[in-house]
């Protein structure tokens, strides 16, 4: 299993504008920065947009920045954005569609779906800012978080 480009720059974004203070970015820049061409980044803009991740100031001092509370968002919304969701196997699928008539009772379809639990429950516990932040951010973040406890 391997994410589609697109979820990579959907999280290059976002962490671009995290880690810039969200100050309005315009496309051009952001494209430039990130290494995304131009019509791509328009539209995974669209698709972040949409999905209330970033927000867009129009004008000639316009751009982009991430939406209000976007930095709380967990990695697993992106994948969900982007992906569709994440499903590792045919047997999880909605319609739990078994070749051998057995998804209730095989052992095969019940690794699978602890596999996927895990999985995912790993992306939604893991924030965009959490990400983002730079090392020495990170470090002071675990440090202090080791004191805590």
């Amino acid at each position: 299993m391997k994410f589609q480009l697109a979820t990579d720059y959907a999280i290059r974004i976002l962490c671009y504008l995290y880690e810039n203070n969200n100050r309005l970015s315009t496309a051009t820049h952001l494209s430039e920065k990130l290494g995304i061409t131009y019509l791509y980044f328009m539209k995974l803009t669209g698709v972040l947009k949409h999905a209330g991740l970033i927000q867009s100031v129009q004008g000639c001092n316009g751009g982009y920045q991430l939406a209000k509370n976007a930095e709380d968002a967990t990695l697993y919304d992106v994948v969900k954005v982007i992906e569709g969701g994440i499903k590792i196997n045919r047997c999880l699928e909605e319609d739990r569609f078994c070749s051998r008539d057995a998804a209730e009772w095989c052992t095969v379809h019940t690794f699978f779906q602890e596999l996927q639990d895990g999985f995912i429950e790993r992306l939604d516990s893991v924030r965009i800012r959490d990400l983002c932040q730079k090392p020495e951010k990170q470090t002071a973040a675990r440090e202090y978080a080791a004191l805590e406890v």
